[in-house]
């Protein structure tokens, strides 16, 4: 145990390692157990968010990436503590004067341990810092990111499942029409113009309901690939209408969120801190140009085999100071400076950025919630319609006409009902999402009490 104890601290004596995430879901479910195996079967939105944080290749890559620089912190901090080299060597050597063969050997010492270069170390040090910062919060915002996506592919995957049901009931009340129309004509109250119509609308309605089930079909795929694996379709999706079912406080001003989400977006911060990782390298840059001074330590011990074995050492200081190096230095300082430049030039686009997405989504779940409070007077408006002008017309008191503009809007207002609800949910992600507060929590709303 102390063995492995102590490769385990040798592997990372700085302990870079421990400032990222043991996950690749980063901090959103550090607890989050993975499995392995495919879904199959019935599928909350908590699982598939599970399923593509643990599976897709994008979280992995980012949690990579993270530790990459982790590695890169590890290297800066190790130009604090002297290199130590051992060097040896053997051989066996003849001459022809001297004809007996004698064994030859040196074995030398060399320490080297930097002193001062005016603050490059220190430098290299920051920048490293900072790009594991930028990594750790890229890595956060990457994990964000599909979470959303996810959300929005099932619950796009639970609206194209109920385009498909509309569309049967659809394509049922076109075939209950064409019956209607055919009884009509049959009897002489109706001209055969009528059944034609009939039987137009209802192949229409079956090339729709053929359109939702490829459309579902295909949504099923993209939800797949979320989750690692676009064969993998093999599992059905159900509504369990908990999670994005709070309703966001929208009596914050809008200003406030744009506000609060500068404060919490982690693509932000990872702008910010690549700011910080190239100012950093404008002073390393300045740095590679200025003296260094060093510490040495040297000690060699020979045996030539047929003089006498020789000893030697030698300590002192080194002072290297660049003289002319071609302007080399100075288009590193100008080009260090440039790409410092254009880290804040980035920052500000994703400034900007985030205070569009929060304005977006903040008034996007304004209209949809104004539109989802709409929808259920129109569908039971739509249905009393088109029970009306059914019944009017198999009495053979109503046109065709009337009954099938009926169908056609209720099929319509069943549709937009159905849209509104879910898109109200994918608003309300995207609305956390646009604010920095997109957490388990809103899969768990006992946990959560609203948009803050």
């Amino acid at each position: 145990m102390v063995l492995v104890s102590s490769a385990a601290s040798a592997a990372d004596p700085f302990e870079v390692f421990d400032q990222v995430s043991t996950s690749p879901a980063a901090d959103l479910r550090p607890a989050m157990v993975c499995d392995a195996a495919a879904p199959s079967g019935p599928i909350t939105l908590a699982q598939a968010v599970g399923r593509a944080l643990c599976a897709n290749p994008a979280t992995r890559s980012a949690w990579l990436t993270a530790r990459l620089r982790a590695a890169e912190l590890g290297q800066a901090y190790s130009a604090y503590l002297p290199g130590v080299t051992l060097s040896g060597g053997l051989s066996r050597n003849g001459a022809r004067m001297l004809p007996n063969d004698r064994s030859a050997w040196q074995l030398g010492l060399d320490a080297q341990y930097l002193l001062y270069d005016f603050g490059g170390r220190e430098a290299r040090r920051d920048a490293a810092e900072a790009l594991l910062a930028a990594a750790r919060a890229s890595q956060d915002a990457g994990v964000r990111q599909l979470y959303l996506q996810t959300v929005t592919a099932y619950f796009n995957l639970l609206t194209a499942r109920g385009a498909v049901t509309v569309a049967r009931e659809a394509e049922a009340s076109a075939l209950a029409t064409l019956k209607a129309a055919t009884a009509r004509v049959g009897a002489g109250t109706a001209i055969p113009f009528d059944r034609l119509q009939a039987r137009t609308v209802y192949a229409q309605r079956q090339i729709e309901r053929i359109r939702a089930e490829g459309q579902a079909a295909q949504m099923q795929g993209e939800l797949a690939a979320l989750m690692g694996d676009a064969r993998q379709t093999g599992f059905s999706v159900i509504d369990s209408e908990a999670a994005f079912s709070q309703t966001p406080d929208l009596s914050v001003a809008v200003d406030a969120l744009i506000e609060a989400a500068r404060s919490r977006r982690p693509d932000l911060r990872a702008a910010e801190a690549t700011v910080l990782a190239q100012q950093a390298g404008v002073r390393s840059a300045r740095a590679d140009g200025k003296p260094r001074l060093s510490a040495f330590y040297d000690a060699q011990r020979q045996d030539s085999g047929f003089l006498a074995a020789a000893t030697s050492s030698s300590i002192g200081v080194n002072l290297t100071i660049p003289l002319f190096t071609g302007y080399r230095n100075s288009y590193q300082i100008a080009a260090a400076q440039t790409q410092a430049d254009l880290a804040a030039v980035e920052r500000d686009r994703v400034a900007n950025q985030v205070a569009l997405d929060v304005w977006r989504a903040y008034y996007n779940v304004k209209s949809e919630t104004e539109a989802d409070s709409r929808s259920a007077d129109l569908v039971e408006s739509a249905v009393a319609a088109e029970k009306l002008a059914l019944g009017r017309y198999q009495a053979g008191l109503g046109i065709l006409l009337d009954v099938l503009s009926a169908q056609a809007s209720l099929a319509q207002a069943r549709q937009t009902q159905l849209e509104t609800r879910l898109g109200l949910r994918v608003a309300r992600a995207e609305l956390a999402q646009a604010i920095g507060d997109l957490s388990w929590d809103w899969l768990e709303p006992a946990r959560q009490e609203g948009v803050r």
